[in-house]
C-alpha cells in the first residue's frame, strides 16, 4: 500500500477501541487501544462536530427564527456565518489529518488496518476470526448475513396487521370528498409522526442518546465476548444493518440446545439490557438492537421493526441451524411487538415469553397527551405506529407466558394501579379468544376475570380461597378437550362448554396462574431469574393423565 493510500485509509478508517488477545491457556485477554496523541486529539475533535451536528438538527427552528428576526442584518449574518464555516471546516480537516498521520504511525493500528482491509476483501472464517480479535466502530463490520442471499427472488408471504385488517374487511376505502377533507389531518399526522412521535416512541433512537451511552455499551459487549459472544452484523430486506451479539452454549450447558432471541424495550440494548436473564439460566442467547438504537441503522418504524426481527429469525434458523422448535422468543415492554410478530410468522416457536408488555400502544398514547389532541393521536398511532400486540399474539397457538410487574408505572391506564396495568388486558383478550366458552353465556365470568386481574396479594389469596380451584380436574378437562381434537392443540377451545358456572371460574382461575406470572417490581426491574421459563404447554396435561 503506497504511503498516500495509508493515509488515506488511516484518515476515514474506522475507530478502535480493544484489542483481544488468547494466551498460552485459552483465556481471552482484553487491551485497551491506546491512541496517541494527535489521533486522541484529532478523534475527539470528530466526535464532537458529529455531535453538534445531531444537536442542530433539532435545534434549526430556533435558528431559522433567530434569523427571521435579525432579517435587516441578514447580510451581516450571512457573511459571519460564511466565516464560521470556514474556520470550523479548517479545524475539521486539521483534525482529519492529525488522526490519520499518527494512525499511520502506530503499528498497533497499522496491524488492525491490514487485518480489517483482509476481511472486506475475503470475508471467511479465518478473516472473521482474526477479525474478532478487535473492537472497532460497527460501521465498518463486513456483513455476516443477508436476508436476501436466502429467500433470493422468492420472498416467503410474511403476515401482518394490515394484511390481518384488509382481509377481515375493517380497512374502509375513503371517497374522493373524505380523502380531501381528511387530507390537512392526514400531513399534519405525517409530519408529527417523522419528528417527535418516533423520538417519543422509541427514545432509544434519539442520537444523542446512543451517543451519551456509547461507554456502557462498549463495557456490556465487552463482557458478552468474555463470556463466550460472537458479534455479526445482519442485513435486512430494506438494507437496514443490525447489530446483533450471539452466545452460542451448545452441547455446553444444560439449556445451551435452546436459543432465546430477545427484543428490547424502547431504550434497550442487548448490551445493557435483558440478554442477563435467560444467560443466567444457560440458555444460547441471540441479542439485537433495533434499527437506529446502537449500531444498528434506520428508524424503529412497525415495517422496520418486522423486517428486523424477520432477518434475525431467518439468520438463526438458515445460518446458526436453529430449528424453530429450539427458539423462545422473549420481548420486554415495547419488544413484545417484534416478538408476537415474530411468534405469528414462524408459530412452530418453542415458546413467546412477553415480560411487561401491553396489549395495544394506543390507550397509553392517548392517556399521556392533552384529550383535545386524542383524534390526531389517534391517526398517528393507526397509521404509523399501530403496535397491537394482542392482535398479534392472537395469531400464535403455541405456549406463552406472561410476566406482569405489580408496580409498573409505564403500562398502566390509570398509571401506578394494579387494575389499570395493560397487561391485564394482554391476558384478557388472550383467554378470551383461546376459551371462548368460558365466557360465552355467563358475563358473571368475565367480570370474575376482572376482578381476579385487579386484585391485590390479600385480595387475590382471598379468592383462591373461595373459588377453592381442583387442579386435578381442571388438567383433566383440558386434557379431554385436546383429545377431542386428536391430541392437536386447537384454537379456538371448546374448553368450558359443558361447564356450570363454578366450574368456569374454577378453570379461569387455574389458566391466570398457568400464563401469567407476577413480579412485585417497577416496569424497569431486571426479571428474577427463576420467573423466566418456556411458560406452561397445555399439551402436557394429556402426558399427565395418560
Amino acid at each position: 500500500m503506497s504511503l498516500i493510500s495509508t493515509l488515506w485509509k488511516c484518515t476515514f478508517s474506522p475507530r478502535l477501541f480493544k484489542v483481544y488477545e488468547i494466551t498460552w491457556n485459552g483465556r481471552l485477554v482484553k487491551k485497551s487501544y491506546e491512541p496517541r496523541t494527535l489521533e486522541r486529539w484529532g478523534d475527539q475533535i470528530v466526535i464532537c462536530f458529529a455531535a453538534i451536528w445531531s444537536i442542530s438538527l433539532y435545534t434549526i427552528p430556533l435558528v431559522a427564527t433567530f434569523f427571521y428576526q435579525q432579517r435587516g442584518s441578514l447580510t451581516d449574518n450571512i457573511y459571519l456565518l460564511s466565516k464560521l464555516a470556514a474556520g470550523a471546516g479548517v479545524i475539521l480537516i486539521a483534525s482529519l489529518a492529525a488522526r490519520g498521520c499518527s494512525r499511520a504511525n502506530n503499528p498497533i493500528y497499522l496491524k488492525f488496518l491490514k487485518t480489517l482491509n483482509e476481511a472486506n476483501a475475503h470475508y471467511s472464517a479465518e478473516t472473521k476470526e482474526e477479525l474478532h480479535k478487535y473492537e472497532f466502530e460497527f460501521w465498518a463490520w463486513p456483513v455476516d448475513f443477508k436476508i436476501n442471499d436466502v429467500e433470493k427472488d422468492r420472498p416467503r408471504d410474511k403476515l401482518t396487521l394490515e394484511m390481518i385488517a384488509t382481509s377481515s374487511g375493517r380497512v374502509k376505502r375513503q371517497t374522493s370528498k373524505e380523502f380531501i377533507f381528511t387530507l390537512p389531518c392526514k400531513l399534519i399526522s405525517y409530519v408529527v409522526a417523522h419528528t417527535f412521535a418516533i423520538k417519543m416512541i422509541y427514545p432509544g433512537s434519539i442520537s444523542i442518546i446512543n451517543w451519551a451511552f456509547r461507554s456502557s455499551h462498549l463495557k456490556g459487549r465487552i463482557e458478552l465476548i468474555e463470556e463466550g459472544g460472537e458479534r455479526y452484523k445482519l442485513l435486512t430486506a430494506d438494507n437496514n444493518e443490525i447489530d446483533t451479539m450471539l452466545v452460542d452454549r451448545r452441547n455446553k450447558t444444560t439449556n445451551g440446545n435452546t436459543l432465546v432471541i430477545t427484543c428490547e424495550g424502547n431504550l434497550g440494548f442487548y448490551e445493557t439490557g435483558i440478554i442477563s436473564t435467560p444467560l443466567y439460566k444457560e440458555y444460547s442467547v441471540l441479542g439485537w438492537n433495533h434499527p437506529g438504537f446502537g449500531s444498528s441503522t434506520g428508524l424503529p418504524y412497525p415495517l422496520q421493526e418486522e423486517n428486523a426481527i424477520d432477518c434475525v429469525m431467518r439468520f438463526a434458523i438458515d445460518r446458526l441451524k436453529f430449528s424453530e422448535e429450539q427458539i423462545i422468543l422473549y420481548g420486554w415492554s415495547i419488544g413484545g411487538y417484534t416478538a408476537t410478530w415474530a411468534a405469528m410468522n414462524y408459530p412452530s416457536i418453542q415458546s413467546l415469553v412477553l415480560d411487561a408488555t401491553f396489549d395495544d400502544i394506543l390507550p397509553l398514547a392517548t392517556t399521556v397527551m392533552s384529550s383535545s389532541l386524542e383524534g390526531l393521536v389517534r391517526n398517528i398511532i393507526r397509521d404509523y405506529f399501530n403496535l397491537n400486540i394482542a392482535e398479534q399474539l392472537n395469531r400464535y397457538n403455541g405456549p406463552i407466558l406472561l410476566i406482569r410487574r405489580t408496580e409498573d408505572e409505564v403500562v398502566c391506564v390509570p398509571s401506578n394501579t394494579l387494575a389499570g396495568n395493560r397487561g391485564n388486558m394482554l391476558l384478557n383478550k388472550l383467554l378470551l379468544r383461546r376459551y371462548p366458552h368460558l365466557f360465552l353465556e355467563s358475563p358473571e365470568c368475565g367480570a370474575f376475570l376482572t376482578r381476579l386481574l385487579s386484585a391485590d396479594v390479600s385480595t387475590k389469596k382471598s379468592i383462591i380461597e373461595t373459588v377453592n380451584v381442583d387442579e386435578q380436574r381442571c388438567l383433566e378437562l383440558i386434557a379431554k378437550d385436546i383429545e377431542k381434537n386428536g391430541g392437536t392443540i386447537y384454537y379456538p377451545s371448546t374448553l368450558g362448554q359443558n361447564c356450570d358456572s363454578k366450574m368456569k371460574q374454577q378453570l379461569i382461575l387455574f389458566l391466570v396462574t398457568m400464563y401469567m406470572k407476577d413480579q412485585p417490581s417497577t416496569h424497569c426491574a431486571p426479571l428474577a431469574t427463576d420467573l423466566f421459563n418456556p411458560g406452561w404447554n397445555p399439551a402436557s396435561t394429556v402426558s399427565i393423565k395418560q
